[in-house]
């Protein structure tokens, strides 16, 4: 699979690099502390900026004979300055508590992934922030005040810490829809699934072409250090990746997929051809690490983020099927946007210069529905709902992608056989329903297949 040596190494198209770019921002994990810190630096900025402002405005009152806002007092200003920061205060440490009650119920009654999307959520970031440097900005000059009162009279300083109160209101209500989102679980599953669609958005076709015998003995480069922001891929740089081995007159194979925990002394990379030019640290540094598998980094992300709200609400202590129908109605959204995208053979594409791993249709399907049918047997509801999915999605699909959606109703099939002793039940767990258990006859009727679908078993007859 070795390019040949001497090869002029084509530079990255600026449209790669810049895409590269906007991956990166977007995906990459922002310490919590680094906002609201920034914001406390620009209050002690201010609280020294403007009170410089209110006594260049008191020299030109006494040059004039003007008072500007006469009816201000400096001691009904100091007043109003700490009524301010005692209720910022109050209210950065309600916030605060509403957070941690809404991760903690996120992550106990939905998914340990709804943690790290709130915590770096923008709108709770800027709240906190926003909050804490209204309290000291409003602090620091109700002192400056109280130390030298007859100095000047804070006018300019009090109409901005007014202003910073009017923007920290909106925030608070900005907040309190997001923490009734993440407590609102269909509300939830909308944020989870939008996050999805935009992912199947970015999708881009894969470089392929021919795929020549790979070398029997590549070299391996192994992740020897654990990275900083953490060990789960997410993405990685594919126009650097390709620049780096036309550079080095070498093919490269990633081992890892997006989503996949690589662990230390684990091979990241095949390097097929020469690879006594090869810079191992050049080529881990185009690849993103992160904590968590997020919903914005890929479909497959989102995906699992809908199945772990549906395995918690199936579980004994939740027991609510309803909401795992809702997953499922979102998982079936996202996989009707797959279905054209997703390859249907070999999950390796690429050409003699890179090979990357990709997820096929049937790995989409796989990580979207078949933990919440191993774990729904006991759930008619759901398991009526996984029925009308996959007849939907095998009406759409070609004949090849078909395949996985029949092999999933056959085991539908056999697990209502085994599992409901009574023949209603039978009868009923075999009707596909888009509610669940919206009537009971289901909704047998299928949809009008497109052109070119594959159908169901017998549909024809």
């Amino acid at each position: 699979m070795s390019a040949p040596l001497g090869r002029t190494p084509r530079r990255a198209p600026p449209g790669a690099r810049s895409q590269w770019r906007r991956d990166r921002r977007r995906l990459r994990q922002r310490k919590v502390w680094t906002l609201p810190v920034t914001l406390l630096g620009c209050a002690l900025l201010l609280s020294w900026a403007l009170p410089a402002l209110d006594r260049s405005l008191h020299h030109l009152e006494q040059r004039y004979g003007e008072k500007l806002f006469p009816l201000l007092d400096s001691g009904g200003m100091a007043a109003l300055l700490g009524a301010i920061a005692g209720g910022m205060i109050t209210l950065t440490g309600l916030v605060f508590t509403a957070t941690t009650l809404a991760m903690q119920y996120g992550a106990t009654q939905l998914s340990v992934r709804v943690v790290p999307m709130l915590q770096q959520d923008r709108v709770m970031r800027w709240a906190t922030g926003t909050f804490m440097a209204t309290f000291l900005y409003s602090l620091l000059i109700a002192i400056r005040l109280a130390v030298r009162q007859s100095d000047y009279r804070p006018v300019l300083s009090t109409f901005f810490a007014l202003g910073l109160t009017v923007v920290c209101a909106c925030l608070f209500f900005a907040v309190v829809a997001r923490v009734g989102q993440v407590l609102n679980s269909s509300a939830l599953l909308r944020w989870v699934a939008g996050q999805g669609r935009r992912a199947v958005g970015r999708l881009r076709p894969p470089v392929t072409g021919p795929l020549p015998p790979s070398d029997p003995d590549p070299v391996e480069i192994t992740l020897d250090h654990s990275p900083r922001t953490g060990q789960v891929l997410l993405a990685c740089n594919e126009a650097r990746l390709r620049r780096l081995a036309a550079e080095w007159g070498v093919g490269l194979e990633l081992c890892a997929c997006p989503g996949d925990f690589v662990a230390l002394r684990s091979t990241v990379f095949l390097v097929h051809g020469p690879a006594d030019r090869v810079d191992a640290r050049r080529l881990l540094g185009c690849l993103l690490f992160a904590e968590c598998y997020s919903p914005e980094a890929d479909p497959a992300g989102a995906l699992r983020t809908l199945v772990d709200v549906a395995l918690k609400a199936l579980s004994p202590a939740v027991n609510d099927p309803t909401r795992a129908v809702q997953a499922v109605d979102h998982i079936e959204d996202l996989l009707v946007l797959l279905q054209p995208l997703a390859p249907s053979g070999s999950g390796l594409v690429g050409d003699a210069l890179l090979r990357l791993p990709v997820r096929t249709w049937a790995d989409y399907v796989c990580a979207g529905t078949d933990e919440i049918r191993h774990f729904s047997a006991d759930s008619m509801q759901v398991q009526r709902r996984l029925r009308a999915l996959f007849e939907r999605l095998a009406w759409l699909c070609s004949a090849d992608q078909a395949v996985a959606l029949r092999v999933r109703l056959a085991a539908l099939d056999d697990k209502a056989g085994r599992h409901w002793s009574q023949a209603l039940d039978r009868r009923l767990a075999g009707h596909p329903d888009a509610q669940g258990l919206g009537s009971e006859a289901g909704t047998d009727r299928p949809p009008s297949p497109a052109p070119g679908a594959a159908g169901l078993p017998g549909a024809q007859g």
